[in-house]
């Protein structure tokens, strides 16, 4: 349906589109970026400050009202600073709104409290992450908030602007030091053949906290000498300011460090390289320091994170448990964080400063080191927990075997190993909350009480499946008897 057909909202009339007034503000804005007219399904924006340039393409299959909103909340993100792909992206999640009104047979232009809500419980019903999620609702709230503004939606703040989903998911952990201690190793060891554009690149994301396209967009002049023996690196932030113009954070090292020297020395063979091909070089690809090592362009983010995939393969990196492990760039981001945060040395204010958030929470929500390493810290303080007094003997209450056996026959009977038998099926006893556990290490001494619980488990399943007894019963078993078999596993590694 057309914003032309519809009639009228309470007592607001829908337009067919923005004020002509408006119209003519937007026209005048996008002149700044643009030669196209604002009518144009294409505009090819050119970012004068900054030197960028790219092209953002409207939809032409939606009402006049939404494209003309749309268009109009993408001149207000590029004046206030957005890159030219982050405003892409604002016009594709705008498809997924309008989609979304178009398969309720209504336009935008009838938004209210109730529809508002029906979109937000709709994206619960599709598979996204949380973030995701939350990029469409606040796309569908800036472009209410722009219409509103354009007097073209009369919205009287029914919609609940800032609502957000929460992440309830297991935060995003660090990879442990182990593995990156031994990639670290690779990059460190200068007589391999890493080449010198990947060596630079991951030495420069492990001693800060920058995004690999931070990184990448670094240019030729980034080495200064504010003073003797010490040398400062510029680093261009992914923000920048509302006239296009990148925001540089500079870092400074003591030349005569043995890492920074080394630090040093790379980055002026691999400034050398990029000058020495820049007449090579497309205009796009020119004036950056991270030059491809064999093809005439930069290093991307997936050529680097596939080097990086490639490298961990063929040397054999491992976790603690000896399986194989590869990492990412941004895998680095999340170590480099922990590192500061459990240091002691660098403030979290400062470390939410490098890593150019906009709140100490996203900061720490990095901070979370990987299950093992974690483990590993929490035994070396509690080993040195003296134990106070002798151990009192336990007093069990004995169970006669003929009454012993007789439980176990009972089908909701669940076998503790190491320590007897439960009767009560609406429980969840926490040692098994403690075999899922990764920090969990069964003590060989009950291997054959696992082995026990598993041979039960499996003679009453076969009970159950021969007299086509309850099922729940039956997958209550199997689940068991994979816990079980989890703990055996971690026996035999163990002693191997």
């Amino acid at each position: 349906m057309s914003s032309a057909a519809l009639q009228a909202v309470g007592q607001f009339k829908i337009p067919i589109g923005i004020p002509d007034v408006e119209k003519e503000s937007c026209a005048k804005l996008l002149a700044l970026y643009s030669s196209n007219s604002f009518d144009d399904d294409t505009w090819n924006i050119s970012l004068t400050a900054s030197g960028k340039s790219g092209t953002l393409f409207f939809p032409n299959q939606y009402p006049q009202l939404e494209i003309e909103i749309l268009k109009a909340s993408i001149l207000n993100m590029l004046s206030a600073g957005s890159t030219i792909s982050t405003c892409s992206n604002r016009i594709h999640d705008a498809c997924f709104v309008f989609n979304f009104f178009e398969s309720k047979k209504l336009s935008i232009s009838q938004l209210n409290q109730a529809l508002f809500f029906s979109f937000y419980k709709y994206l619960k019903t599709i598979e996204l992450e949380v973030w995701h999620r939350n990029r469409y609702l606040q796309t569908l709230q800036t472009l209410a908030e722009s219409g509103e503004r354009l007097g073209v939606l009369k919205i009287e703040s029914i919609i609940p602007v800032g609502r957000r989903y929460k992440d309830y998911s297991c935060p995003k952990r660090a990879p442990e030091t182990q593995v990156v201690a031994q990639v670290d190793n690779l990059f460190f060891n200068l007589s391999n053949d890493i080449p010198l554009g990947y060596r630079v690149m991951y030495l420069t994301l492990r001693l800060r906290t920058h995004r690999i396209s931070e990184v990448i967009a670094m240019p030729l002049d980034c080495i200064s000498y504010p003073e003797e023996n010490v040398f400062t690196i510029s680093v261009p932030t992914s923000k920048e300011t509302a006239y296009h113009v990148p925001v540089f954070h500079q870092y400074s090292f003591l030349a005569d460090g043995v890492c920074e020297n080394i630090y040093y020395k790379l980055l002026i063979q691999q400034r050398d390289y990029a000058l020495s091909i820049q007449g090579r070089l497309k205009p796009q690809y020119q004036g950056y320091l991270f030059v491809h090592p064999k093809l005439q362009r930069i290093i991307t983010t997936k050529d680097f994170n596939s080097y990086l995939s490639e490298l961990c393969a063929n040397n054999n990196v491992v976790d603690s448990d000896g399986n194989a492990v590869k990492i990412t760039s941004h895998d680095l981001r999340h170590i480099n964080v922990c590192e500061r945060l459990q240091g002691n040395v660098i403030s979290a204010t400062e470390t939410m400063v490098e890593c150019n958030h906009s709140t100490l929470d996203q900061t720490l929500g990095y901070g979370y080191p990987s299950k093992k390493d974690e483990a590993k810290h929490l035994a070396n303080i509690t080993k040195h927990i003296p134990l106070f007094g002798k151990q009192k003997e336990v007093q069990c209450l004995q169970v006669p075997s003929f009454k012993y056996d007789r439980l176990l026959e009972e089908p909701t009977t669940r076998i503790i190993p190491g320590y007897g038998i439960c009767r009560n099926e609406n429980c969840k006893p926490q040692f098994e909350k403690c075999i899922t556990c990764e920090s969990f290490s069964p003590d060989p001494t009950y291997r054959d009480y696992f082995s026990a619980a598993i041979d039960l488990l499996i003679k009453r399943n076969q009970q159950i499946v021969k007299k086509h007894g309850d099922g729940k019963i039956l997958k209550r078993n199997e689940e068991m008897i994979h816990l079980y078999q989890k703990c055996l596993d971690k026996i035999e590694r163990n002693l191997s």
